[in-house]
């Protein structure tokens, strides 16, 4: 299992630049067919071009996976997974993405591209899909008054609350303190231009700011757990970001 979760940032400005272009090494292939996925943002076709811009830039074969357009099709998704080297999921509404994944038949490709050893990555919903909650805005785009974010069930293919935005959205890391309270375990908050890199049993912390960190957040039913990860250039054990800290 190859991942990169990142936090936030604009790909099409560069801001990620470095922890992208980690995603491509991961891929092992020296020009990648790289599928994004902009279904979150409602198959944007202006984040598609500053999408394929950077990533060609970054020497990638880009193709799109457009399921609510011309792409709408069980076999078609399908197809265009299997064939990608690498894939990126884009920003945007995370349960209306999850929703029409699970439709298509996406969740079930996106497991079998991972086991397949292929990596996949994604930014804010892309981010969050991989994890088994994510701390998420759907609320704002379904128009819930007085509410910023709730929790979300993701994809569950890393044992983790996920939670983008921490230090760019002022409302997300107190948030996020709060709704763990509620559901338990253990969640990593992920700053813009932060990332987390996971391969296999492994992962490290990626930034392309200085100042862009992870936060670990436990509630461990007594008390709340927090602890500010910097970028590491060393793989560390994934069971020790995981596993809950003893009361």
């Amino acid at each position: 299992m190859k991942i990169i979760a990142i936090g936030g940032g604009s790909v099409g400005a560069g801001a990620t630049e470095p922890i992208d272009r980690e995603l491509i090494v991961l891929s092992g292939a020296a020009n990648p067919k790289a599928l994004f996925i902009p279904t979150a943002s409602e198959d944007s076709e202006e984040y598609v071009e500053q999408f394929s811009a950077a990533y060609s830039r970054y020497g990638c074969e880009v193709t799109v996976l457009r399921l609510l357009g011309s792409d709408g099709d069980r076999d078609i998704a399908k197809a265009k997974i299997a064939a990608a080297d690498l894939i990126y999921v884009g920003g945007g509404n995370t349960k209306m993405m999850l929703e029409v994944w699970r439709a298509f038949g996406v969740d079930v490709a996106l497991r079998a591209h991972l086991e397949g050893g292929k990596p996949a990555g994604g930014l804010s919903a892309g981010a969050i899909c991989w994890f088994r909650m994510g701390n998420s805005d759907w609320p704002l785009y379904e128009g819930i008054p007085g509410v910023n974010t709730a929790p979300l069930d993701a994809l569950g293919f890393v044992d983790l609350v996920l939670c983008p935005h921490t230090r760019d959205e002022g409302h997300r890391l107190s948030e996020f303190r709060a709704m763990m309270q509620q559901v338990g375990g253990v969640g990593l908050g992920l700053d813009d231009c932060c990332a987390i890199e996971i391969v296999d049993d492994q992962y490290r912390i990626l930034a392309s700011e200085p100042l862009s960190i992870a936060h670990r957040i436990e509630w461990n039913g007594v008390r709340l757990i927090e602890t500010e990860l910097v970028s590491h250039t060393d793989f560390r054990p994934l069971a020790d970001l995981t596993t809950p800290t003893p009361n």
